[in-house]
């Protein structure tokens, strides 16, 4: 079963949910904290519909389940019912009923799904060849599954047991030989104490685990920012920052046994270990990391052993070290490890292995455009909405952290050049009132928001990056500003030699497709290069 698979067109979310839960019947419909209008399936759509569209999250319920149909109904989210005892079944004519090739799998007992995690599992599973992946090492109640329909509805020709029904992949996890089982490293940062995490428990089961849960939004999480239904948006650095700061909020439920399952995931031997050194966001913008999160995500459908690095290794401490930080300086001699910089200029450039993401002036002459790296959500259909119908907008812009005085700028500049048109702008200041209700303005949006926003407008603007060139691909005219000295170079750069519009603060905006346009496979393009550079 496992190896090369066909290219995703389905892929769906599946939360099972039920009333009658036996150890706390009528959890999924209490409101959490209580008295909150907020009930637990609130909390998880919140979550979940931050990396699925709501089009393609489907809640499978008992049949004759009708208080939670009626919910369900009600907020206009798609429910499947089929059989009670039976939830691989439900499972598998829940996936025939809407065509689902592959299943994000979730529960109605977790409020605190991890949407960085989860993003990432999506993400590198649609590019990734297993047959079941998830992240190891997550606080309970954080982290899900996900595996191909054809893997779900596999049987051994023992047959299935009786335990198999209830637990939907159970199967598939004990079939190792039979199916690719990747078990992914998670990101949470190394200063956090594996002992501690593993003893979180962020599942409600029980009366207890209510009430911690609670806890936890009435405590720590009442600073947390809130979605436009208030619910909170929170990770898990910042449960485990909660954790060091107010441990007693989180021991209420510590006692309460889980009930797990043995079984070992695909065998296979590493080709070596891969460190991955990234710029951070909070200096260099969200770019390298949230690329090179993915391509950590990746690399052990490739037999890599990835490992997360906050500052260079010593030489041989990892087999391969991937740069992705500008153009920092490499001080350390590496003779042993391998090294790979990408969109690097500085003179390490010429002492090391190199691979361009981004178009430059001085890789001008062999760029490859391929090489420029589209997550799946951008480039996948099998991720994409289904008949919904998002708010159009005549302009999308993306400010990203630029102060007022230039927001106030660009906000002259679209209103003179979209005077009609609805204009959305992510980041920056706040606009002033008087063009509130014609530029729509959020300070941050979460990335498939981002991404669906894109999607359905006419125009992008922005500084050059990572956002240009995905709005480039979705074949949208664009045009760039410049924040500093280095944006100015590049815009001006793009404008003279792909014919994208650079806007100097003058006049109306001037939009173009450009002359060039970056294509879809740009991962799997370095992750050769990575395994072509590693076997020299």
């Amino acid at each position: 079963m496992s190896g090369t698979h066909l290219t995703l067109k389905n892929l769906y979310a599946f939360i099972q949910a039920r009333t009658g839960s036996t150890r706390l019947p009528w959890k999924v419909l209490r409101e959490l904290p209580n008295s909150s209008g907020i009930t637990l399936l609130d909390h998880i759509h919140s979550r979940v519909s931050r990396v699925i569209p709501s089009s393609r999250i489907v809640y499978l319920i008992p049949d004759g389940d009708s208080e939670l149909q009626d919910f369900l109904l009600k907020k206009k989210r798609n429910v499947y019912q089929g059989p009670l005892e039976d939830v691989r079944l439900r499972y598998i004519r829940a996936a025939e009923r809407f065509g689902a090739d592959a299943i994000l799998r979730l529960t109605g007992d977790n409020p605190f799904y991890d949407v960085p995690h989860l993003e990432l599992l999506v993400q590198s599973f649609a590019l990734g060849t297993s047959d079941l992946s998830y992240f190891q090492g997550l606080p309970l109640g954080t982290g899900g599954e996900i595996f191909r329909t054809s893997a779900l509805v596999w049987e051994p020709k023992t047959g299935l047991e009786e335990r198999h029904q209830e637990h939907v992949s159970l199967h598939i996890k004990e079939s190792p030989d039979q199916f690719k089982i990747l078990s992914l490293p998670n990101l949470i940062p190394q200063q956090y104490n594996s002992k501690s995490i593993s003893e979180l428990r962020l599942t409600i089961d029980t009366e207890q685990d209510f009430d911690t849960i609670s806890k936890i939004l009435t405590g720590p999480a009442v600073r947390a920012p809130r979605d436009k239904n208030g619910i909170p948006l929170f990770d898990i650095n910042d449960l485990l920052n909660w954790l060091q700061s107010s441990p007693r909020v989180f021991e209420g439920n510590r006692e309460i046994e889980q009930i797990r399952f043995k079984w070992n995931p695909t065998k296979i031997r590493p080709k070596g270990t891969a460190g991955i050194l990234a710029a951070p966001a909070k200096d260099f913008g969200s770019g390298h990391e949230s690329r090179m999160k993915l391509l950590y995500s990746l690399l052990p459908d490739r037999n890599w052993k990835p490992i997360w690095l906050e500052s260079f290794p010593e030489d041989g401490e990892v087999d391969l070290l991937i740069v992705d930080y500008r153009d920092i300086s490499i001080k350390n001699q590496y003779l042993e490890t391998k090294v790979l910089v990408l969109d690097h200029f500085g003179s390490e450039r010429n002492l090391y292995q190199y691979h361009d993401l981004l178009p430059h002036p001085k890789n001008e002459a062999n760029f490859d455009w391929d090489n420029v790296l589209l997550p799946p959500i951008v480039t996948s259909k099998a991720l994409q909405a289904l008949e919904e119908t998002p708010e159009n907008y005549s302009i999308f812009c993306y400010a990203g952290n630029i102060e007022q005085k230039m927001c106030r700028e660009l906000d002259q500049a679209l209103l003179s050049t979209s005077p009609t048109g609805k204009i959305l702008r992510i980041g920056g200041a706040d606009p002033i009132p008087e063009t509130v209700g014609t530029i729509v303005h959020y300070k941050r949006i979460s990335n498939l928001e981002f991404y669906e926003s894109l999607k359905h407008s006419n125009h992008f603007f922005g500084y050059f990056g990572q956002s240009l060139l995905e709005a480039m691909y979705l074949k949208k005219s664009v045009a760039t500003f410049s924040i500093s000295s280095a944006h100015h170079v590049l815009s001006d750069w793009m404008q003279k030699t792909v014919g994208v519009p650079y806007f100097t603060h003058q006049g109306k905006i001037q939009f173009s497709t450009g002359t060039k346009k970056p294509g879809p496979e740009g991962y799997r393009i370095l992750l050769e290069r990575i395994d072509r550079f590693s076997s020299l």
